[in-house]
């Protein structure tokens, strides 16, 4: 993988690659700490959301857990930092990626 495609290199990797409508941001790494994260630090948590979904009950407009949800989040950290020089890489590439790129005409691409 490329310095190129993969700007920001720590505390997270993200990685800048072109889709034709514009750009995806790969932060799996950042989403690997969030699971042993949600694993090792919040196991109770997780199973309290789940024993409130498993309970049997009408459904009246709202879901038990989520509060849950909202605490837990709000346990995590879900911020992504990136620092110093990772910042105009970040943007130098996403800008890079993303800038319009020229369509062929019919004719020209005809000519091909």
């Amino acid at each position: 993988m490329s310095a190129d495609r993969t700007p920001v290199t720590g505390p997270f990797r993200i990685t800048v690659e072109a889709i034709p409508t514009g750009v995806t941001l790969d932060v799996s790494s950042f989403v690997e700490s969030l699971i042993l994260d949600l694993v090792t630090e919040q196991a109770e948590a997780l199973g309290e959301i789940l024993d409130e979904q498993a309970e049997d009950r009408p459904y009246d407009g709202h879901r038990p857990e989520s509060l849950l949800v909202e605490e837990l989040v709000a346990e995590l950290s879900t911020k992504i930092h990136v620092y110093g020089g990772q910042c105009l890489a970040l943007a130098d590439r996403i800008r890079a990626v993303a800038a319009p790129k020229a369509v062929p005409s019919q004719r020209e691409a005809g000519d091909a």
